[in-house]
């Protein structure tokens, strides 16, 4: 067997995540030292080891392992742009700022236009974190930025409608990139972004899987992101037409969300959710699931009034989250048979769709389209109908 010199040099550099995967014989020393069984009892990851599809795959990277299928981002690396040979703290603040200015484009135009321009910098924050040295708590805090990012590029990829792979692929990198940081929050976050995207794309029983990681973590977590946990477990239970346990996470959302202090909306991780509008609305979009499919007044009331209260919360500059809100709230009231509203809130929906690039809206509008077929208008509301119908057709045909 080979001899494997060992000084406070190479220790040092183990610290500061420069050495991430050292060789068998070397982990093996660390593991007789540490008196441990096991690798990831160290906090070591390969970053290029295991396989495993579906669930198994997740699971890995909640471990913080990158599954073989995904060791490089998706695509090639082709920006060729320079990244710093030493990560500091003024590179994380100068990508955090970045990201905001990401989120505040995905909230005003939707995903449809800014993902290329989130993939790369997702692709030049990676290959930083593998070419450039750092101090230990510096290359966490790069990591847990990334990781941030990854799921805003994963989510902005759900909402342009990316193919479920593509998709799929983001979201898990954020997962691994959040395990490597020691950032249980935002790998939480992640996985409740991921289970959104499972439902919206049929899987509702995999959805609820997958929120299982995520209560792993469940002590750790703030009330504001156990609001969140509750959201998507409605949503998915909603998907699954089982009221009682929509209704139930919907309690759990709102209970949450009422015990969460004033500050909670400078949560670094949740904030996002402090917005009332946010919480309101979002639980509203699983009710309103249930209400287009049940024969239940008092549901479909209770669900418009919730949206209304949400669309008024929702600043301007929120533009997608109006949309959407108040072309479901269309959806409720022809439902209902009232045309009049219908038409009212459809040309607000549509206004606010003015600039918006989103699939999921596309779906929706596709939606309200269809109920609308079946509806024989009133005499006096026959020309607002075919223009409203012209409206819709248009606000479809714009979503890239």
């Amino acid at each position: 067997m080979a001899a494997y010199y060992v000084d406070f040099r190479w220790v040092g550099k183990l610290e500061r995540g420069e050495h991430r995967w050292p060789n068998a014989e070397r982990r093996a020393a660390l593991r007789a030292v540490f008196h441990v069984t096991a690798d990831a009892q160290l906090g070591l990851y390969s970053p290029r080891r295991t396989g495993g599809t579906s669930n198994g795959l997740r699971e890995a990277a909640w471990s913080g392992v990158v599954p073989d299928e995904m060791v490089e981002l998706l695509g090639p690396w082709t920006s060729g742009m320079q990244v710093p040979s030493r990560i500091e703290k003024p590179h994380v603040e100068a990508l955090r700022r970045s990201i905001t200015l990401f989120e505040d484009m995905d909230h005003r135009y939707g995903g449809g236009l800014a993902r290329a321009a989130m993939a790369g910098q997702l692709e030049w924050a990676c290959r930083a974190s593998h070419q450039a040295s750092a101090r230990h708590a510096v290359r966490r805090q790069w990591l847990s930025t990334a990781a941030r990012l990854g799921d805003l590029v994963g989510w902005a990829c759900f909402d342009a409608g990316e193919d479920t792979g593509t998709t799929r692929g983001y979201f898990v990198r954020s997962i691994q990139l959040a395990a490597e940081a020691e950032d249980v929050q935002q790998r939480t976050h992640t996985v409740t972004s991921l289970s959104r995207h499972l439902t919206y794309s049929g899987k509702a029983k995999e959805a609820l899987q997958i929120v299982g990681l995520a209560r792993n973590g469940w002590r750790d977590l703030p009330p504001l992101g156990r609001a969140v946990i509750g959201i998507v477990e409605a949503r998915a239970y909603a998907a699954l037409r089982d009221a009682e346990q929509c209704r139930r996470a919907v309690g759990l959302c709102d209970a949450h969300f009422d015990a969460s202090p004033a500050d909670g909306v400078h949560d670094p991780t949740w904030g996002y959710y402090a917005d009332l509008g946010q919480i309101l609305g979002d639980a509203g979009h699983a009710m309103c699931d249930l209400a287009l499919t049940a024969d239940s007044p008092t549901l479909t009331d209770a669900t418009i009034a919730r949206l209304h209260a949400a669309y008024e919360l929702h600043p301007s500059p929120v533009a997608r989250s109006r949309a959407l809100t108040m072309i479901r709230i269309a959806c409720l009231q022809a439902h209902q048979g009232n045309l009049a509203a219908t038409v009212q809130s459809a040309r607000a929906g549509c206004a606010d769709a003015a600039g918006v690039h989103s699939s999921r809206l596309r779906d929706d509008v596709h939606v309200l389209t269809h109920i609308l077929e079946d509806i024989a208008p009133e005499p006096g509301l026959k020309d607002e109908l075919t223009a409203v119908r012209t409206r819709l057709s248009g606000v479809a045909a714009a979503q890239v």
